[in-house]
């Protein structure tokens, strides 16, 4: 008996265009998934996923399976709005490295120009072109909106929130690239935090962030993470930056979890439940 023919999996409600930023003119993938339902009023709250190649649809089934309970979940129904680089890649690093940096590296060779230092023109593209016009497509609540970016995507979300801390209510930094410029991060962040209300920050780093996790000790070449490790030192960096988050914004809007037992790759998928939680607090 025959099986039939394999058919392309899809995810209901989701949709996917081609949109042409006029901020860098630079193309995305932008891709948007709303639950079922009536939306609230006012509309549903969103998350805003960068490196959404990789993220869009593991968002969209934590929302779609959380949002059933929120009860049990600490998760309302909110829609998923997916950021991505136009190209089939997961993660694109050089595309990353201009997108989501403000400026070079610290303590590093100057970079080619116009290989980094896209932050401003992204960020324009997102609170002035993107969100403006899917609210006007889709019912989506201004006053609830979450970016949420991980890696060097949080370093990112961090410079964004220190620009232009209006464009989201709640920011989501998960193992974030501090030593990119740790100096000028805080120097940003100290200057426009102090004092302001209505935030949400989230700083989330995995335990083995700081060396190297036991699965990987085996592995050739693993002494070279663990001196790239010691030099970025990603858990002492964000504990530090979300101790001085918790003096500007007070204890109730800046939260950190350090994650027992993960990795820089795994983090994301733990803290990303968190991440959702925080958007409906």
């Amino acid at each position: 008996m025959s099986a039939g023919h394999w058919s392309a999996v899809e995810l209901p409600r989701a949709q996917t265009r081609r949109w042409l930023a006029q901020a860098n003119g630079q193309r995305y993938r932008i891709s948007v998934w709303l639950p079922s339902g009536t939306p609230p009023p006012g509309g549903f709250p969103a998350v805003y996923v960068l490196d959404a190649n990789a993220l869009f649809a593991t968002f969209v089934e934590l929302a779609q399976r959380s949002g059933r309970r929120p009860d049990a979940t600490g998760i309302q129904p909110m829609a998923v709005v997916g950021i991505a680089h136009d190209g089939d890649s997961l993660y694109d690093d050089a595309l990353r490295r201009r997108d989501f940096t403000f400026g070079p590296p610290a303590g590093e060779p100057a970079p080619a120009a116009g290989t980094v230092g896209g932050g401003p023109a992204l960020l324009s593209f997102l609170a002035d072109e993107l969100g403006p016009a899917l609210r006007a497509e889709f019912p989506l609540d201004a006053a609830r909106q979450t970016l949420f970016g991980h890696s060097l995507a949080g370093h990112f979300a961090l410079r964004a929130l220190a620009a232009r801390p209006d464009a989201f209510r709640c920011w989501a930094a998960i193992s974030p690239s501090v030593w990119w410029d740790e100096a000028g991060l805080r120097a940003a962040l100290a200057a426009t935090l102090p004092g302001r209300t209505g935030l949400r920050v989230l700083l989330a780093v995995g335990e083995w962030e700081k060396e190297i996790p036991p699965w990987q000790r085996s592995q050739p070449g693993h002494a070279d993470l663990v001196a790239r490790r010691a030099r970025r030192d990603m858990v002492g960096g964000a504990q530090a930056l979300a101790a001085d988050l918790r003096t500007w914004l007070g204890d109730a809007q800046a939260v950190f979890r350090l994650f027992p037992d993960e990795d820089h790759a795994s983090v994301v998928l733990v803290a990303a439940q968190r991440s959702l939680r925080l958007a409906c607090s």
